[in-house]
């Protein structure tokens, strides 16, 4: 394998690791991995405030990893397909699956 694609794949994997190392983003994703939300509904099945989940999800979404669907007033959030996603997809059948 190439020594410089090698370090580009390896900066990649560790930024959307350190993406997912935050315990709060990691359940927002989860909820989001059942379908889309709103703000509100993730601030209240997570019981963290509805600014914290607002700043989690806009670092989510500018790190590509959530996507957007605006109805009227609400915006509602998506996990986004991609490494993140599969990530999540797999920790959430080691970790989550028979809570």
């Amino acid at each position: 394998m190439d020594l410089v694609k090698m370090q580009d794949a390896a900066k990649k994997a560790s930024e959307v690791m350190k993406l997912l190392g935050h315990s709060d983003r990691l359940m927002i994703l989860c909820e989001l991995k059942a379908g889309e939300q709103s703000v509100g509904q993730l601030t209240e099945k997570i019981g963290i405030s509805q600014s914290l989940v607002s700043q989690h999800l806009a670092r989510m979404r500018y790190e590509d990893v959530v996507e957007t669907r605006r109805e009227a007033q609400a915006v509602f959030y998506s996990l986004k397909d991609g490494p993140a996603a599969i990530l999540i997809d797999t920790m959430y059948n080691i970790f989550c699956k028979d809570l």
